[in-house]
């Protein structure tokens, strides 16, 4: 996406390039140079939504009830988002809070999903699968705003 406001692209360049003018080597342009090069540069910000991952998640281990098997969906963490730190973060926040006492390890171990259940289930959602909305709320992701 192209910013919609050209009028002020200028402007707002000319700031972003004076603020980053020690850090691109611009320290010794002048003002005019900088504001020269603003109108030749472009502000474009990602046009693809960022990916969503889901999981699903049955109390019963699978097995139907009253003929009956009830899953629930609910956002998680992208793969590409749990790494070895991820974890070990998790852990020590899920520490911090009184829930998990194992050493950290930065893998997702029984202990690791124990203490995960106990959290979500204390606050609401009764699952050892990470959801989206704990790991957001532990502060290990950032909340995503919609836009208008």
């Amino acid at each position: 996406m192209v910013c919609s406001r050209p009028s002020i692209l200028p402007a707002i360049l000319v700031a972003l390039a004076a603020l980053a003018a020690p850090v691109a080597g611009l320290a010794d342009t002048a003002p005019a140079s900088r504001a020269a090069l603003a109108q030749h540069a472009t502000l474009t910000l990602p046009e693809t939504a960022p990916r969503e991952c889901w999981a699903r998640y049955s109390a019963n281990a699978g097995q139907k009830r009253n003929g009956t098997l009830e899953e629930v969906a609910f956002r998680v963490p992208c793969p590409e988002q749990v790494s070895a730190e991820f974890l070990s973060t998790l852990q020590r926040a899920l520490a911090a809070r009184g829930y998990f006492e194992g050493s950290v390890t930065g893998r997702a171990d029984a202990a690791t999903r124990t203490a995960v259940q106990a959290f979500q289930r204390d606050n609401g959602f009764n699952s050892p699968i990470l959801t989206l909305e704990t790991a957001q709320r532990l502060g290990l992701l950032p909340i995503t705003l919609s836009r208008n």
